[in-house]
């Protein structure tokens, strides 16, 4: 069913598009049941979602479909330790990550111990401290008298640390979702769903995920220990705004629990912290989140912080019970955010002017000045505009610190892994790596580099691929098809939005949206759509082009984005 097709798109790039399927009707079919347009049901076909069970999982998830977390390895120990810690008054502290995932998994533990009257510190390093639990982290929770450390988001590769805070007699316990080597942490508790002795049916959660799994396993406890006879027990509902939150900004596979937990968890009427609201009405955010708005407004201002300040400071927000000290917080996310774009703006300017007279297929730029903080977005800027693979460095006095990004095929971290004898520190995967590297051989890294690049791949290693779920007619688009849709929300990786693919459209008008976005008139001799190109995609009036787009319900209207166009072969 499905047909590739090498195609010129209209801004000069060779690119070659998959059409998974095909409709040409806005019929509705019946799975058992349920109801769907022809199109939705291709969609989810494409997602390898057919029968009647899997479709009714999937459009309306339930917190019935989580799964017992108990099934994690380790959480049965973990929940008797954090008990434990519970019932003697131990202090706990919480050691977390600086990116989104990582102060969601912080701030959800600390609130859900706060409503219980579990009195605990928190640990997030800054990117001067580095990554994962740390002798730093290690020592705080000394000076706060603490017995025993939970970590979220990361700990999983913490092997010294775990056994130097076992020597001044701190109790570890490890929730992690990153894979692990093949030798844990001799931790009190290693609870991680990549563990290969994990009976835990999905292994792709977040660590916000994780934590969420944690608490759930230790209410099951402490309510079986009549921990909360007599008073209030947790709603864990509420949580999962936070727990939606990280699990979009680490770019999980939207499937499965996860789907679950972000579906209900953007759909929350009431945040569990103020914070989350404010931050929101600071970014000029109405109603409900979308993932959207996680990906393009929230998380980059949360991230900010980490990249360019302390990320603590966004715990200290969701912490908060009081609007005025939380919207303080936000307005300062906000300038800090504002910092980072110029930051970001000012070095994607000299990378560009640096790169357009390079002839090599790899873009290795390196300066002094550069904030490493923002080095990796600007990567995947360069590499989006030059579709070549590209490492941005930040030297330093003797050793500097790089970020890249790839494109297409390109495998870039087997490629640096052949450099590894230039690098002092390497890591990633295929599309992401960083380096640590000494000046003085950042240009035989780039020669070297360049020529494993251009020896394994060809040019049309780099062609930009899509994949459309369904070639369509513009005439199956009305307001009930678009509507349902929706159903399909949110979106992300294993769960892409929807493209559609139309052939052979014409041009008839040709507007503009707040004098900046231009929008087109199109028409296949079906049916006409107005179409906004919010990524420079420019068409000519009377033209005729096969065009790739979105469909969406936008303030109550059906809106229409153009992806791409395609001249006509």
């Amino acid at each position: 069913m499905s047909e590739t097709l090498e195609l010129k798109s209209t801004g000069g790039a060779k690119k070659k598009l998959t059409i998974k399927n095909r409709c040409f009707s806005n019929n509705i079919v019946n799975i058992g049941n349920v109801k769907l347009f022809e199109a939705t049901q291709k969609i989810l076909e494409n997602r390898n979602i057919k029968t009647q069970s899997q479709i009714k999982n999937f459009l309306y998830p339930s917190l019935s479909q989580l799964y017992n977390p108990f099934l994690l390895k380790d959480m049965d120990i973990a929940i008797d330790r954090i008990a434990r810690a519970v019932y003697n008054s131990e202090r706990i502290f919480i050691v977390g990550d600086y990116d989104t995932d990582g102060v969601t998994s912080t701030s959800l533990l600390l609130r859900f111990f706060k409503e219980i009257g579990v009195k605990a510190g928190f640990y997030i390093p800054t990117r001067d401290d580095g990554y994962g639990l740390s002798l730093e982290a290690i020592k705080k929770a000394i000076n706060e008298k603490a017995k025993l450390i939970i970590t979220v988001d990361n700990g999983i590769t913490s092997i010294d640390e775990v056994e130097f805070a076992k020597t001044v007699g701190i109790d570890v316990i490890i929730t992690d979702h990153h894979e692990p080597q093949d030798v844990l942490p001799k931790a009190f508790a290693v609870v991680d769903p990549k563990r290969n002795d994990s009976k835990f049916p999905f292994k792709e959660l977040s660590g916000v995920g994780v934590a969420f799994n944690l608490i759930m396993a230790l209410r099951n406890k402490l309510r079986k220990d009549g921990f909360f006879r007599g008073k209030g027990e947790p709603n864990l509902k509420k949580y999962l705004d936070l727990v939606a939150l990280g699990t979009l900004a680490d770019i999980v596979p939207l499937l499965d629990e996860n789907r679950v937990c972000v579906k209900i968890g953007l759909f929350n009427k009431n945040h569990s912290t103020v914070g989350l609201e404010l931050l929101k009405k600071v970014s000029g955010i109405e109603g409900c989140l979308t993932s959207k708005h996680v990906g393009f407004v929230i998380a980059p201002r949360i991230n900010a912080a980490g990249r360019l300040s302390d990320a603590s400071i966004v715990v200290d927000m969701f912490l908060k019970d009081d609007a005025k000290e939380a919207e303080t917080i936000a307005l300062k996310l906000e300038e800090i955010n504002n910092q980072r774009r110029k930051l970001q703006l000012k070095i994607i300017n000299e990378v560009e002017k640096y790169a357009r007279n390079l002839s090599s297929n790899v873009i290795v730029a390196a300066k002094e000045g550069w904030h490493k903080g923002v080095i990796g977005i600007v990567a995947n800027a360069i590499a989006y505009k030059f579709k070549k693979p590209t490492i941005i460095i930040s030297k330093e006095n003797k050793i500097s610190i790089g970020s890249g990004r790839s494109i297409g095929e390109i495998d870039l971290f087997s490629a640096i892994k052949e450099t590894s004898d230039i690098l002092e520190r390497f890591g990633g995967h295929k599309m992401a790596v960083g380096i640590t590297i000494k000046n003085d051989r950042i240009e035989e890294f780039s020669e070297r580099l360049n020529e494993i690049i251009s020896t394994k791949y060809s040019e049309e290693s780099a062609t930009a691929k899509y994949e459309a779920d369904c070639e369509v007619l513009l005439s199956i688009f009305n307001r009930r098809f678009v509507e349902e849709l929706s159903l399909l929300e949110p979106h992300g990786p294993l769960n892409e939005e929807p493209l559609f693919f139309a052939r052979n459209v014409v041009v008839k008008d040709e507007a503009m949206i707040l004098d900046k976005y231009p929008k087109y008139l199109l028409d296949d001799g079906t049916s006409s759509l107005w179409m906004v190109s919010f990524e420079g995609v420019k068409l000519d009036v009377g033209g005729v082009y096969d065009v790739l787009f979105s469909a969406y319900i936008k303030n109550g209207y059906m809106s229409f984005s153009l992806k791409d166009a395609f001249y006509v072969i």
